[in-house]
């Protein structure tokens, strides 16, 4: 499979997305395809930022109903433990 005949085709964007789209092509001196494709690679390149990392989590516990005071204490807990268990492992 050849990248240079490998294609992705949006629809569905607004005209006036299109045009901003030429617009900050232009800016740059080059073509919407480049750009766009410069956006993609870009972005496929950046590491993952938290709020993205997390947003699995946050959905389960939106979807879990838990009561923030409640998932405050479960955090706790399971950070008195972890530091717990890293007390004992350096009094060794």
């Amino acid at each position: 499979m050849s990248l240079e005949t490998d294609r992705i085709e949006i629809a569905g964007l607004p005209p006036e997305v299109l045009q901003a789209l030429d617009e900050r092509a232009q800016q740059i001196g080059t073509s919407r395809e480049d750009y766009v494709r410069g956006l993609i690679q870009k972005d496929l390149t950046a590491p993952l930022s938290l709020r993205d990392l997390y947003a699995p989590v946050r959905e389960q516990i939106t979807e879990s109903g838990i009561a923030e005071e409640e998932l405050d204490a479960l955090l706790e807990e399971a950070r008195e433990e972890a530091w717990q268990e890293r007390q004992g492992k350096t009094q060794k």
